[in-house]
């Protein structure tokens, strides 16, 4: 069930803030509001289904409540065997996503559906959305991806679903900055292809993590803006900084950190889609 929550929420003031964080705070949420609620944020889930899993231990009898995100997660729990899950999201068009991969696993061969969502398009697209897809899909679904359909039409390598959205923004500054110091590119990559943890473990603090966490990078880490296109709102930037010592910066580091040196990566598929490209 596919439930899109209220949107429009703003913090609460707090009388024993000044004035001026007052008018900073109101100022984040109505920037928030305006880049979140007017976009795809997320093109892909961010937590890892794996770990969820382990967490929750789900059970077949039971009725689940969830965020939608992209929907990988929600997909990842139905096999699972739930009774029921509720994915709600403040962005409508989070749902309208999952709506769309849930229509495509009804409607299409295996081939199709991993071009469209593994590869992150497909050069049939126009005529599988028109035919097989479209009919299928609520009202504003449907709607939608009338207007945004085109983002999965891949005419190139480089015409993939996860350079678009919010999220697609990062990914794609990304790719330009792993452009700009190949090195990097050439590490990540090896990283990648590490046969065990502990290979992957080697590569990445000998190779990849002195270059990554710069000064320039801390600072990018710390803007309210890349919160923004990362979906993520001040308030909870604030909680970060509050119970981290080093604020996002080092909240961010500290999770990569554990991402790159604990788990293997290989079968991540959100730092692969965004590593690979």
């Amino acid at each position: 069930m596919l439930i899109p929550a209220p949107t429009g929420q703003t913090t609460p003031e707090n009388p024993c803030v000044s004035r001026f964080a007052r008018f900073k705070n109101n100022l984040n949420d109505r920037l928030f509001q305006q880049i979140c609620s007017r976009n795809l944020v997320y093109n892909t889930c961010w937590e890892d289904p794996a770990v969820d899993r382990k967490a929750l231990e789900i059970e077949q009898d039971e009725v689940m409540l969830v965020i939608t995100s992209a929907g990988c997660n929600v997909l990842d729990y139905l096999l699972k065997g739930p009774t029921r899950i509720h994915a709600v999201d403040a962005n409508p068009r989070q749902n309208a996503l999952l709506e769309l991969k849930l229509v495509c696993i009804r409607a299409l061969d295996f081939e199709d559906f991993f071009q469209i969502f593994g590869h992150g398009g497909h050069v049939a697209m126009s005529r599988i959305y028109c035919r097989e897809l479209r009919p299928r899909l609520s009202d504003f679904a449907r709607a939608y991806w009338d207007r945004n359909h085109s983002w999965f039409e891949q005419r190139n390598r480089r015409d993939s679903f996860y350079y678009r959205g919010l999220s697609g923004v990062v990914a794609r500054l990304f790719r330009l900055y792993t452009t700009a110091r190949p090195r990097l590119k050439v590490s990540l990559l090896k990283l990648m292809e590490a046969d065990t943890l502990e290979d992957q473990r080697e590569i990445y603090d000998r190779e990849i993590r002195p270059m990554i966490f710069s000064q320039q990078m801390n600072w990018i880490l710390s803007r309210q803006m890349t919160m923004n296109l990362l979906g993520v709102p001040h308030p909870k930037r604030r909680e970060v900084e509050r119970q981290h010592r080093d604020g996002v910066a080092g909240f961010v580091r500290d999770a990569i950190d554990y991402v790159f040196r604990q788990l293997p990566i290989s079968n991540n598929y959100f730092y692969t889609v965004y590593i690979r490209g």
